[in-house]
């Protein structure tokens, strides 16, 4: 195994990051990355042409990150659990098929709040400034009301309209995540439980929520994200070795604007 750092969840533009996928593999090469995965937000479209870049540089292993139906847990803790997977193979398509037309459902219904709360854009607004007119999602929607000027920033998008709370928010319906590593694993891919921190939850109750999602097949936590402190770090830890789980590394890394 030759020596070089690990990152296994980076963003590029075909989800939610700013850098295009030539400027990722650049800047890893300059920081002697040797393994990377690009795990986008509902696609794995970035998988060929990151590993056609980065050639015998940089081992590419395909990824990608999900988002789960935390409806039974306690919504106004806000609990976030996204499941990385990773060597899925092509058949994931037959899942990822199920949440685009959703998430296309969900801008649609996203901009009849936004208009019905006098916040005037229309699909064609989010189309013109979307970074994927094939792949359009929250964020899209997000960078329209900025460049119509509705808002100062992606984030006082969110905030105000998009996110929880935000007067045009639209649940998305998604898999739960015991439904989702399930499907993950009949897909050939390996489940891994991404910033735990997201979660929301105290310790004792967090233990318990990883445990479940042990039990119906997860095989990894990202242990070493930015947002894990030496505690963080250390419990999970002791739940891998615990339960034979691969500790992760990610940076969750989206690049720089």
């Amino acid at each position: 195994m030759n020596n070089g750092i690990i990152d296994l969840h980076v963003h590029s533009k075909y989800s939610d990051g700013f850098d295009d996928v030539s400027r990722i593999i650049e800047t890893a090469k300059k920081n002697n990355v040797k393994y990377l995965s690009l795990t986008e937000h509902y696609n794995i479209s970035s998988y060929k042409i990151a590993t056609e870049i980065a050639g015998k540089d940089i081992e590419i292993i395909k990824g990608i990150e999900i988002g789960t139906d935390m409806v039974n847990y306690n919504s106004e803790n806000k609990h976030v659990c996204h499941i990385l997977a990773y060597y899925v193979s092509n058949d994931i398509y037959k899942l990822l098929d199920l949440y685009e037309v959703d998430r296309y459902e969900c801008v649609l219904e996203t901009i009849e709040l936004l208009n019905s709360n006098k916040i005037y854009i229309g699909i064609e607004d989010v189309l013109k400034y979307s970074r994927d007119d094939n792949s359009i999602g929250r964020y899209d929607i997000a960078i329209a009301l900025k460049e119509l000027k509705y808002v100062n920033s992606i984030n006082e998008a969110y905030e105000k309209y998009l996110d929880y709370n935000g007067t045009s928010y639209v649940k998305r319906r998604k898999l739960n995540p015991f439904e989702l590593i399930k499907k993950i694993i009949q897909y050939g891919g390996v489940p891994v439980l991404a910033h735990p921190r997201s979660l929301r939850m105290k310790s004792e109750e967090e233990i318990k929520f990883i445990k479940e999602l042990i039990n119906v097949g997860l095989c990894g936590i990202e242990v070493y994200n930015p947002n894990n402190g030496i505690e963080r770090r250390n419990r999970y830890l002791k739940l891998c070795k615990e339960y034979s789980l691969v500790p992760t590394v990610g940076s969750d890394y989206h690049g720089r604007k």
